[in-house]
């Protein structure tokens, strides 16, 4: 259990911002010891996902109830969660050049696209099959594309750079 000071220095700590949050957290907690600081992330961990799934049932029970989805149409719905945050993490390191991304790229750190698990296995299935995996800016459905918007379509910049990078590697 986090004890009340540490829950008000993080919640000072989250109302910063991004830049200033790293200094925070070390003028706050540096006097903790090496257990104090596991057991806090331990718990900051468990908030966390506790909070997603929170907010994860807050939209099923209202596409179901004001919105007037059927409960399995829901579960098709993309939605992040916190393991695909930290999965994109990961992926927006695949793609250095963050400033070329479009402001919805599945590369772009913290973004709705980086953040779902399912955008993520999208992303994975086009990488193992060869295929071009394309930006979805301004394209109404890219699983069945107009005409205009097969016009449109572009690869995704930050799957450009990944792949280039992926085959700089001696296979």
């Amino acid at each position: 259990m986090i004890d009340n000071t540490s829950i008000l220095a993080l919640t000072d700590i989250i109302q910063l911002p991004e830049a200033e949050r790293l200094q925070a957290i070390k003028d706050k907690f540096s006097a903790k010891s090496h257990d104090e600081l596991l057991n806090l992330l331990g718990n900051v961990l468990n908030v966390a996902v506790n909070y997603a799934q929170s907010c994860d049932e807050t939209l099923y029970l209202h596409m179901v109830t004001n919105g007037g989805m059927h409960p399995y149409s829901i579960e098709k719905l993309i939605s992040p969660s916190f393991h695909g945050a930290l999965n994109g993490l990961i992926l927006a390191q695949k793609a250095p050049n963050q400033d070329v991304l479009c402001e919805s790229c599945a590369y772009r750190c913290g973004t709705l696209a980086n953040h779902c698990l399912s955008t993520q296995s999208d992303l994975a299935h086009a990488l193992e099959s060869d295929a071009v995996f394309y930006c979805h800016k301004d394209i109404e459905n890219l699983h069945s594309p107009s005409v205009a918007d097969r016009k449109r379509m572009k690869p995704c910049k930050g799957w450009a750079q990944h792949v280039k990078k992926h085959k700089g590697v001696a296979t």
